[in-house]
């Protein structure tokens, strides 16, 4: 298995089920997840160099998902 990046003092992914893995990537830079992106046709470069991806349909959270807390904040702003 070839490994990349700051393993994390629990580097054992076999008790989450994940089995017979090629490669694994740990707590990568910045640098090193837009380069991986990019390679992978996964995203593209911003002209601001912002990285740029496409998620999906499916993403972020339901409308109907969502909670305020009251607190000094909120309770004289939303109803």
């Amino acid at each position: 298995m070839k490994i990349s990046g700051k393993l994390p003092d629990f580097n054992d992914l076999s008790n989450l089920g994940i089995k017979n893995i090629s490669r694994v990537h740990w707590n990568l830079t910045t640098k090193e997840l837009t380069k991986i992106t990019i390679n992978n046709g996964m995203g593209i470069l911003a002209s601001s160099g912002a990285l740029c991806v496409k998620t999906g349909k499916f993403t972020g959270r339901s409308p109907k998902d969502r909670f305020i807390v009251k607190d000094n904040v909120t309770k004289d702003t939303v109803w």
